[in-house]
């Protein structure tokens, strides 16, 4: 029998196990096709009392390209940040037999929001409205927690739950099916969903999600799509869209606003459009959590009851005859009854004011008592606070002062000659100096893949011979070190995505930018700095050693910064220079935090590289080299053997760089 994947992804059936041997999963009914590959429903029998869960088995032609399944692991390990009840929750990614990889999810009962359009399927006013309000505080939510918008939107990635109802899924996946576009016969169909600015490379901001989430509103309102996968840009922008039938004149201004194709137009989120479309005082009631709709097909019947069954029903009484004498005596214990009760209420009503009021006074004391309580217990607390900061301050002087003999120490017995020993900086002007650079004697070391962990582009493994001591960066260039070249240069400042700048890496420059940098620094201080070649970049970052990274063939947490390092920026922003530990030859950040453009034209493989140390040129080359990683990336794209692409003018929020200089 064919051991192939796409073998094995067709005779998926009921009751089988999947998954790899520390954990297993039973199928148990296919529940429908997704753009991605095939949803099915099991049982996770790895897991006490097998919970019910949903499993995307992806397509085994979608897994030969690289970046997509790299992709694929960072969505898993990103969307555990993502605890929303109106995100579904990916409990991660697994492999079957090596061959076949699938996300699993929370149980999803299989219906969609673009099944339910494209079926025809109805939802009541409240319902409706309440779906609209849950998947704009899903896909708000999520930005809030990575920072990054969704990207691609589609009515078929957000799936509707009998009781738990909008589920959205697939966050930080849009770069990773950007890259199959060329491998499909036909777009993906959040393509017609997304805005214009999607066209274009480079990060989406939030405005794009709003234009996307007002697409899919659009086909909610109307049944139908306002645009086609297969659309241009130009399309899109041409192409007018008629008024729904439901929507007032005010609420489709609200629509247009948010369709609009300049970015800045639009609202700033999806739950202030959904404000603006349905604004509060038109509602009977306002709540903090979005209702929970349930479509209409899957809602129980309700069915009124006759009038006549809910009335109570008419019997007459029995008349009852009484004689005179009998008449007297039940009037003259009645009239006692009433005495007697009325005294009773009078005594009780006289002891319950005076209990009233001692409870009164009751109260009162305590309440002052409390406060004399507060009081004192403030003040403890401020005196504990004092101490603990006094002996806090204590103990940070000790440790200085430690630091400090440690250091005298090294400084006496160092060896100069050691690599990362030899430390020293230039002057730019009477107040202003270049990076932190650190002197890396000549050697030679074997470049490339030597753990069988990485790609074709890393192979064959070749022994490059540096020829002359050189210095590099012992940080990425900051924003501090860049923003005084842009001052000097009256070039824009680059964003900062509101991270900070002072010491964090400089991001959003291109190698362009990047090189422009470089050249200014050997003009300022007449000396040969330049962008390091690719040879020097890895023969840096390995710092003498043989192994996947540079402290070991084992990952460790907390070693870098990058999406799973262990860190608390992981995945979500650049760290400050030197927040990690240095490598052997004292380099910090050569390890995530940002990737870094070097002098290199990008080549396939380095079967035509060069084996003295310095950079392949081309000329005209449009692709230049990175290396790295970032805190974007997962372990494995932050080895030292790790190397990829991107053209010279593009930027992005996770790539910077650092600088070299000759020195002989």
């Amino acid at each position: 029998m064919s051991n192939t994947p796409e073998s094995l992804y067709d005779a998926l059936q009921d009751g089988i196990e999947i998954g790899p041997e520390h954990h297993r999963f039973k199928l148990i009914k296919h529940t429908g096709i997704h753009a991605l590959g095939r949803l099915w429903q099991a049982e996770d029998i790895s897991v006490q009392g097998s919970p019910l869960v949903t499993l995307l088995i992806i397509n085994p032609f979608l897994l030969k390209q690289t970046n997509f399944v790299e992709g694929i692991k960072k969505h898993a390990a990103l969307n555990k940040q993502l605890k929303n009840k109106h995100i579904a929750e990916c409990y991660g990614f697994f492999t079957h037999k090596s061959k076949l990889l699938f996300l699993s999810y929370e149980k999803l009962d299989g219906l969609t929001l673009g099944g339910l359009i494209h079926k025809g399927g109805k939802l009541a006013e409240k319902q409706q409205l309440g779906l609209i309000r849950q998947l704009a505080y899903a896909i708000d939510m999520g930005y809030q927690k990575l920072h990054s918008a969704h990207g691609c939107l589609d009515s078929d990635f957000i799936f509707i739950n009998r009781n738990g109802g909008i589920k959205l899924t697939l966050f930080s996946l849009r770069e990773s099916l950007e890259s199959l576009s060329a491998l499909l016969p036909e777009p993906f169909r959040y393509k017609q969903y997304q805005a214009p600015e999607g066209f274009h490379p480079g990060k989406l901001t939030r405005q794009a999600d709003v234009y996307s989430f007002a697409c899919i509103l659009y086909e909610l309102f109307t049944g139908k799509s306002g645009f086609t996968p297969e659309d241009t840009e130009a399309q899109r922008v041409r192409t007018p869209l008629a008024q729904p039938k439901n929507l007032s004149d005010t609420q489709w201004e609200s629509l247009q606003k948010a369709l609009s194709t300049t970015p800045e137009e639009r609202f700033n989120s999806c739950t202030e459009m959904v404000e603006a479309l349905f604004p509060p005082q038109s509602e009977e009631a306002q709540t903090t959590e979005p209702e929970q709709p349930v479509p209409e097909d899957v809602a129980e019947d309700t069915q009124e009851i006759p009038a006549e069954e809910s009335s109570p029903s008419k019997k007459r009484l029995p008349k009852l005859s009484l004689s005179k004498p009998v008449m007297m005596s039940l009037v003259g214990c009645l009239l006692f009854a009433i005495g007697y009760l009325i005294g009773w209420f009078t005594s009780e009503f006289i002891n319950f004011k005076e209990r009233d009021f001692q409870a009164l006074q009751i109260q009162k004391q305590n309440e002052a008592l409390q406060q004399m309580y507060s009081s004192l217990q403030a003040q403890q607390e401020l005196h504990n606070k004092q101490d603990q900061q006094l002996k806090d301050n204590q103990l940070e002087i000790t440790v200085l002062q430690q630091k400090l003999e440690k250091a005298r120490a090294k400084l006496q017995n160092q060896d100069p000659e050691k690599p990362g020993n030899q430390i020293f900086k230039d002057q730019i002007s009477d107040q202003t100096y270049g990076p932190e650079m650190v002197v890396l004697p000549s050697g030679q070391f074997r470049m490339g893949d030597q753990a069988g962990l990485g790609d074709d582009n890393e192979k064959p493994v070749h022994v490059v011979h540096i020829a002359k001591p050189f210095a590099i960066a012992r940080f990425e260039v900051t924003f501090k070190e860049y923003d005084e070249f842009a001052d000097a240069t009256s070039r824009p400042l680059p964003s900062d995505e509101g991270w900070g700048r002072g010491q964090r890496p400089v991001i959003n420059v291109s190698w362009k930018d990047a090189a422009a940098y470089a050249t200014w620094l050997k003009n300022k201080t007449g000396l040969p700095y330049r962008l390091p070649s690719e040879a020097e970049w890895e023969y840096a970052a390995r710092a003498g050693s043989l192994s996947t990274f540079w402290w070991g063939d084992e990952f460790k947490e907390n070693m870098a910064n990058c999406a799973g390092c262990g860190s608390e920026w992981d995945g979500k922003q650049t760290a400050p220079v030197g927040s990690f530990s240095p490598n052997n030859w004292g380099l910090h950040d050569m390890t995530g935090n940002v990737d870094e453009w070097v002098a290199d034209c990008y080549l396939e493989n380095y079967t035509q590289a060069p084996i003295d140390g310095s950079a392949y040129k081309q000329r005209g080359c449009a692709d230049r080299v990175m290396r790295g990683g970032s805190w974007f990336e997962i372990e494995r794209l932050i080895r030292p053997a790790s190397r990829y692409r991107n053209p010279l003018n593009a930027k992005r929020d996770s790539w910077g760089f650092r600088v070299a200089l000759d020195l002989e």
